[in-house]
């Protein structure tokens, strides 16, 4: 056997010897419940305020959870006109599925706070975890909610928002694997939690690869050890990691799906959420303020003499990578980067005792607010959550498609989704929706350009379709245009919408 080089050598030492001396402190000791009920609390307000209305991408889960509640998993497209036929991929079908349940047993209020409780909760385990590994209380409130902040624009009632609690729930049951021998019970359990997490969110992805990455590096110290009695199951470990990935209705057929999305240029240049973060946009400052903040942390703990548990230290660096490429990928980096950051200045220096007295204080306050926010919550009325698309502008296009049953509406994204929603007799009617991986490239670029009315040929998605519905608030420059084409007359128009049907 050919024996490994002493750098390599030195650095798995290391790792294990990281590993050995980092301190197991019980999350429940005392005191350190009362900074989690803060934190969590603190995310759930934060979280209330920010969901005031529906997102796009909230509508669509409902409509497509509405439709895997009465007809079953999905597997060819019937909801729009443009890719009707197609095969779809439904990945996100369970999400959507609760997401549609909790709407029919509590209505819009109840889809918030369940989007918004699944988020807190995930940082609170977060939290826990940090505090676990041996993080002071006051390194954990600042690194969790330092997460939070990354995490703060994708914090929607979305099939995403599930991850946010599955992804530390993950790193939790690999992180506190016990690191000799052979897997314990709460790594086993990493499977089941991926194969629900498979039919969730395609950041299934990150948890299947992170429980391979932690089977390889134990592989790789059975190896060393020449304990080969404990490559059989690590190997089966991460081959099960591997093939939790394909545990849907459509087996290995969503592979087509993330390779629809991942990378897709189209949807890189045309300013989406899978658009490289910009230090220029201010909706990136939180995330590169973090990564700065992340290096500096690691680099100071590394000269201290810290170094950091080997699958952590390259779980971050894969999620940084996976976060520059989009940035809709930033949260699963602040997620990652965060418990690294704090892992590598555990036990450097003594805590700093807060009174319990203010802990406990502190925490009734932010557990005060967040109850006030979900009565709020709960007590808003329906149309203060779906003011985001433009109501009476869609429900005029609906009564025109009413009386034309071949009538097919083209709309801007915003209204496309409140369609499909509020009026479900357009199902296959409207031209497309949110779902991207649903169109060719060259549909892709026509809807952008349509939506943006940019370039010379923004116009030719018009062909074909004699009633346009849009959104001013989403799509000023669309809609103004609507207004003044020549050929079509407004039927309708307000503040937040415009109709126009096509002359003769």
């Amino acid at each position: 056997m050919i024996a490994p080089s002493s750098a390599t050598a030195t650095i798995w030492e290391a790792a294990r010897a990281s590993e050995a001396s980092a301190r197991r402190i019980p999350w429940r000791a005392p005191g350190r419940l009362a900074w989690l009920v803060a934190v969590g609390a603190l995310v759930f307000f934060a979280t209330a305020q920010y969901c005031r209305q529906l997102f796009v991408d909230t509508y669509f889960d409902l409509y497509a959870g509405r439709y895997v509640a009465q007809h079953g998993i999905p597997q060819r497209n019937v909801v729009t006109a443009m890719a009707h036929g197609q095969p779809w991929i439904d990945q996100q079908w369970l999400g959507q599925l609760i997401y549609y349940r909790a709407w029919q047993a509590g209505g819009y209020a109840a889809v918030v706070m369940l989007s918004a409780a699944t988020i807190a909760a995930g940082f609170v385990i977060l939290g826990a975890l940090m505090l676990r590994r041996g993080v002071s209380p006051l390194r954990m409130c600042a690194w969790t909610l330092a997460a939070c902040a990354v995490s703060f624009g994708y914090a929607t009632p979305r099939a995403q928002s599930f991850g946010y609690l599955f992804f530390p729930l993950l790193l939790w049951m690999v992180l506190a694997s016990d690191s000799k021998g052979r897997p314990g019970l709460r790594i086993w359990l990493s499977i089941p939690l991926l194969v629900v997490w498979a039919n969730v969110h395609g950041s299934v992805l990150l948890g299947a690869g992170f429980v391979g990455l932690h089977a390889g590096c134990r592989v790789g110290g059975a190896l060393r050890r020449r304990d080969y009695a404990a490559l059989t199951p690590y190997l089966l470990l991460g081959t099960c990691a591997a093939l939790t990935l394909f545990c849907t209705p459509y087996g290995f057929g969503v592979v087509r799906y993330y390779r629809s999305l991942i990378g897709n240029p189209e949807l890189s240049a045309a300013g989406t959420e899978w658009t490289p973060p910009n230090p220029a946009h201010p909706d990136s400052w939180a995330f590169f303020a973090i990564v700065i903040a992340v290096a500096v942390a690691f680099l100071v703990g590394w000269r201290n003499g810290a170094r950091p548990k080997l699958e952590l230290g390259i779980l971050g660096v894969v999620t940084l990578g996976v976060a520059l490429l989009a940035f809709r990928n930033t949260p699963w980096f602040a997620f990652a980067g965060c418990l690294l950051a704090a892992d590598m200045h555990v036990g450097s220096a003594a805590p700093v005792a807060v009174a319990a007295s203010f802990r406990r204080a502190i925490a009734s306050a932010l557990a005060a607010c967040a109850v006030i926010a979900g009565i709020e919550m709960a007590r808003a009325p329906a149309s203060n959550y779906v003011a985001s698309v433009p109501h009476r502008a869609i429900d005029r296009a609906a009564d025109i498609a009413a009386r034309n049953p071949r009538l097919a509406v083209l709309a801007d994204q915003w209204s496309a989704v409140g369609l499909l929603w509020f009026h479900p007799n357009l199902t296959g009617r409207v031209a497309f929706d949110v779902r991207a991986e649903q169109y060719s490239q060259d549909q892709l670029d026509s809807l952008f350009a349509f939506m943006t009315a940019d370039g010379s040929q923004w116009q030719r998605l018009l062909r074909g379709y004699n009633l346009v519905v849009v959104s001013r608030r989403w799509h000023p420059r669309l809609a103004l245009e609507m207004t003044r084409m020549a050929g079509w007359r407004v039927v309708y128009s307000d503040i937040s919408g415009v109709v126009a049907e096509r002359l003769g």
